[in-house]
């Protein structure tokens, strides 16, 4: 019987036959289907339709409208192909090639289950018909001839499709970002899933092609290894190592990869994406060029035979998978066994054959926002594919949700604010992390402004606390490395929960609700939204980082009071180690100052004339504003009074704009006034 809200199969869907269920996402479930036409005419396709509770959301509706256009505008053979787009009913379906056999996920898994590794060769070949696809996809050009500047943001091992014959295809571009799409795929927004993003897509940055190549070097560096990259015990954490581009494991369990695959490996797998390679063409040259001097062709055929002794049970089959092994992983002697790991999949059995793989969303049934399939463990699992089968079902996994993590400490792990008396409450008081012994720079900020004390310590590559007081507000920077790592305030709204409740994120009802389940979570509230629901990890991460990054730009506006730096002095409390980037936070700082404060400051130099400084410490291009910060410094060739230069200006946005620019550059030594 089917469940509630399932339809019977097999139905009809306008002039389509649904068969079988394949999967169900978040926004969509996937089913395979035929369409009959005259003459004996049948076809099988695979039909991804919008689920019914969501087809009167504009938003989604709008979000699914733009992937049927964007897959119609991609013809390749190695991508999966939209065949149709409609509705029936109200509800918006997409039309799908159907390939016959299974995805890599599943591959993996199968390969694990005979405790042998794909062979090196073989994924070799994988990867680089993978990154042809994602030449075509990244210089693909929409009907008008301009270039679309796709990012597939998605690549993981459940969207390659291998087929029954050894064609591979790219599939699943439902999360796809191109130049010309809506906010909903911004970068910002959380799409794809944690183990397989690139660091820029973790913190939120503007991504281009280079992502998914970091993506195709996971892939890549898993298969080689029969492992996972990036696992650990919560999402939180995986964010973390992928943030840092931490491929530790890489080193431990990949010493035996040949160091010509190494090293193309760990290109693609670099931190900054200036770093890796430029182009999905380079990357799969470097692949192919590695075939080349192995002198070993490898194709569709190869790919073909060694699926089909993996589902073969016979003892013949598996000295076939072991010979074939060690032909196509030369210059390995042999091939590998996979860790004997085995897990507790709900649903999986044997059977003879590959499950026919779908172009579908990945199903996110575990509840847990990190978009995996659902018989594939989360990131805080087992770390191999062992025990899982080729023709898994899919079905639930019932895992046993991951210990809370140690990254968060009481009020949301940005430092030690607030400390708490009572972990069940959102009250706690402020202790200062000041030692008790003289600080090493002191003095008042009327003199000396936060802006340039920031950019001293930053410059400087200060570790320490930078401590602030107005009144009776205190706010402590602890640095490292001259980076902002976390921020100590007495101010109770800057407090975690009721930054997340002032932006709108969660309501005052589902805070309270986390407080009083801290102790259930160690007493840490971003393991507390997390473990409740209320918010996913990516965007407890986010937020934290966001809301000690607002913390510090809030010092800068402040004219009056006195700093203390103390260096040396370390975090005492467990802190969410956050990597903030110091000089966009100077440059987004001084976007903060208030235009009469920045007035009232140059009109007693109003007799100067700015002028270029040699003192060249920083690159302007650093804080992130822009030509805006360079163009000015050009202009300033010490001939003209500020008197001037304020009188050429005479729109107050033109105004704003160059005296904010020559405040930066004047406290950051760029710039100085004669």
């Amino acid at each position: 019987m089917p469940q509630e809200g399932q339809v019977e199969l097999p139905s009809q869907f306008g002039r389509y036959t649904l068969i079988e269920r394949l999967a169900s996402g978040g926004m969509a479930e996937v089913f395979r289907a035929k369409i009959v036409s005259s003459h004996g005419f049948e076809k099988v396709i695979v039909i991804k339709r919008i689920l019914p509770h969501l087809a009167a959301d504009p938003s989604f509706v709008s979000m699914f409208i733009e992937e049927a256009k964007l897959m119609a505008q991609l013809t390749h053979p190695k991508i999966v192909q939209a065949l149709d787009f409609g509705d029936v009913g109200g509800q918006y379906f997409i039309a799908l090639e159907y390939i016959d056999g299974a995805d890599a996920l599943a591959l993996l898994r199968a390969a694990a289950q005979k405790r042998v590794r794909v062979p090196l060769n073989l994924v070799v070949f994988v990867v680089a018909e993978i990154l042809d696809a994602l030449d075509y996809a990244h210089t693909a050009l929409d009907m008008g001839g301009r270039p679309i500047r796709l990012v597939h943001r998605d690549i993981s091992p459940s969207n390659i499709f291998i087929a029954r014959h050894g064609e591979v295809k790219l599939g699943d571009f439902g999360i796809a970002h191109a130049d010309d799409r809506g906010a909903e795929t911004q970068a910002g927004t959380l799409k794809g899933k944690y183990g397989y993003m690139s660091p820029e897509q973790v913190v939120g940055g503007a991504l281009d092609g280079r992502s998914d190549l970091f993506a195709v070097g996971i892939v890549l560096a898993e298969a080689f290894m029969g492992r996972r990259l990036f696992t650990a015990q919560n999402d939180l954490d995986v964010l973390l190592m992928v943030r840092d581009a931490r491929i530790e494991r890489l080193d431990r369990y990949g010493h035996d990869i040949p160091p010509e695959l190494s090293a193309i490996v760990r290109k693609a797998l670099r931190r900054d994406p200036a770093q890796r390679y430029q182009t999905a063409a380079e990357f799969r040259d470097q692949l192919a060029d590695y075939l080349f001097s192995q002198g070993v062709r490898v194709g569709p055929a190869d790919l073909r035979a060694f699926m089909a002794d993996l589902v073969d049970s016979s003892p013949e089959a598996l000295a076939r998978v072991q010979q074939r092994g060690r032909r196509l992983s030369a210059p390995l002697s042999k091939a590998v066994p996979a860790p004997a790991v085995t897990y507790n999949v709900a649903g999986s059995g044997a059977g003879p054959a590959p499950r026919a793989a779908a172009p579908a969303e990945a199903p996110r049934s575990t509840g847990r926002g990190d978009g995996l399939p659902a018989a594939m463990p989360p990131a805080g699992e087992p770390e191999s594919w062992s025990g899982a089968i080729l023709h898994s079902s899919g079905r639930g996994t019932g895992w046993t949700p991951a210990a809370p993590s140690p990254a968060f400490g009481p009020g949301g792990g940005s430092g030690p604010t607030p400390t708490y008396n009572d972990p069940r409450t959102d009250v706690g008081r402020f202790i200062s992390a000041a030692p008790d012994r003289p600080p090493d720079l002191a003095g008042d900020l009327g003199a000396i402004s936060p802006l340039r004390l920031l950019a001293d310590v930053t410059v400087a590559g200060e570790t320490g606390l930078l401590r602030f007081e107005r009144d009776r507000e205190v706010k402590e920077v602890f640095l490292q490395a001259g980076a902002p790592e976390s921020v100590n305030s007495s101010v109770p709204g800057d407090r975690f929960g009721a930054y997340l409740v002032g932006r709108g994120v969660l309501r005052q009802a589902e805070l309270e609700m986390a407080l009083g389940m801290l102790p259930h979570f160690s007493g840490k509230l971003g393991d507390t939204l997390v473990g409740l629901g209320l918010m996913r990890p990516l965007d407890v991460f986010r937020q934290l980082s966001q809301q000690v990054r607002d913390r510090v730009i809030d010092v800068f506006r402040w004219s009056r009071g006195s700093f203390a730096f103390y260096r040396g002095v370390q975090n005492e409390q467990e802190s969410f180690p956050l990597d903030l980037d110091a000089f966009e936070i100077l440059g987004a700082g001084v976007l903060t100052v208030p235009l009469e404060d920045l007035e009232a400051r140059f009109s007693a130099l109003l007799d100067s004339k700015p002028r270029r400084s040699d003192r060249r410490r920083i690159d302007p291009d650093a804080f992130r504003l822009g030509p805006t910060p360079r163009e000015v410094l050009g202009l300033l060739e010490g001939e003209r009074t500020m008197r001037s230069w304020m009188a050429q200006f005479t729109a107050p946005d033109e105004l704003a704009t160059f005296l904010r620019s020559l405040y930066l550059l004047v406290e950051t030594d760029l710039a100085e006034m004669d």
